[in-house]
């Protein structure tokens, strides 16, 4: 009996996950500001990008597994260090609500990135640099840029203090 090999589960996969996201985006009504793409558009730019990287997988990866043999995708360590950022996606998550999402952004991407540089060594003043930077553009872009309101954060509206 022949192996199945898993780039093609992969991205067969990844092609059936990029088809439901397209159905499930069709049942969004549609546009309701004329001049604007839609509540449609990102699902269906997702589901794009997921379907074209599906496809390059299996074009260009599936030849050098059947070469190389097989391993397994995650090892011990690796489905201890998944379990791991599983639990800080929750966390993060979780924290959104109570201490907003742009000081939850900051340390969560602190922690994300102390859980996926293993054994590497890392530049803590970039690092940091980094997570403000990114946490700000994405808050800031939201709510100023697109007018979209993130969470601020319950514990400082009991405090009485004003997030930005």
């Amino acid at each position: 009996m022949k192996k199945i090999n898993r780039t093609y589960v992969l991205g067969a996969l990844g092609l059936a996950i990029a088809a439901w996201i397209v159905w499930q985006a069709s049942q969004i009504p549609m546009r309701l500001v004329a001049n604007e793409p839609g509540p449609r558009f990102i699902p269906y730019v997702s589901a794009g990008g997921l379907a074209l990287f599906s496809i390059l997988t299996i074009i260009f990866d599936a030849p050098k597994e059947a070469k190389k043999g097989t391993k397994p995708y995650l090892d011990k360590a690796g489905w201890i260090r998944l379990a791991i950022i599983i639990g800080e996606s929750i966390l993060f998550a979780l924290s959104m609500v109570y201490i907003g999402f742009w000081i939850t952004a900051m340390l969560g991407m602190m922690l994300f990135i102390v859980t996926l540089k293993r054994n590497k060594k890392i530049n803590w003043v970039v690092a940091i640099l980094l997570s403000i930077g990114l946490a700000s553009l994405c808050y800031f872009g939201f709510t100023r840029g697109f007018n979209i309101p993130l969470p601020k954060g319950e514990l400082w509206e009991a405090l009485g203090i004003a997030m930005p």
